[in-house]
Order: C-alpha cells, then structure tokens, then sequence
C-alpha cells in the first residue's frame, strides 16, 4: 500500500477506515540516540510506546529502556491514539545507514 498522494516522504499510511490494528508505517527515526543506535542490528524487534517529554506526548521507539529515538510520520497522530486506546506497536528495524534508522511500525 505504497500509493500515497502526498508529497511528503515519510513513510506509507492510508488514514481513511484504517483501525489500530491494521496500522503499518515505515518511517527513519527522528533525533535518533546515538549511543543507542549503535547496539541496535536490523530485523531487531523493538518497543513503541507514548512518552511526556517537555509538556508533549510523542511517540518513541524503545531498545530495552532507552528511547532509540521518536517517529517522525503523517501518521504518527493516529499511532499516538492507537496507543493511547490500549493498542501495542513494534518498531522493526528495516535499515541502519550511518546513524539513521529505519523502521516498520506495526501491531505488536
């Protein structure tokens, strides 16, 4: 489902009557922590979950308890309610390129 409209560049996602737990992005990491993304290896499973940070919930990808870094996507609003109603997401490591990070969000 590739065949996105926009012009944009940051993953897949077709919003209308999509429900939680068919929600699948692929999107790079946004601020990606260096110290993290060194131990991380593709096809590695990882954690998504909700965090406050600075007075805003953002969505973050989790290597054990460390934030990798957060998910930069059209569709990170609707992950975020997804979330937010009890649904779990994994972040699949897809690509590891000098530091950037790809991933495919899905349902855990």
């Amino acid at each position: 489902m590739s065949g996105s409209s926009g012009s944009g560049g940051g993953g897949d996602f077709t919003p209308d009557r999509q429900d939680c737990s068919q929600l699948v992005l692929e999107t790079q990491l946004s601020s990606p922590k260096p110290t993290v993304v060194a131990g991380l290896e593709v096809d590695q499973v990882l954690a998504v979950d909700v965090r406050n940070m600075n007075g805003a919930n953002v969505v973050v990808v989790l290597a054990g308890r460390e934030v990798a870094g957060g998910l930069a996507s059209p569709a990170v609003q609707r992950l975020r309610e997804c979330i937010e109603q009890g649904y779990r997401f994994k972040a699949i490591v897809l690509l590891i390129n000098q530091g950037q990070v790809r991933v495919r969000v899905q349902a855990a």
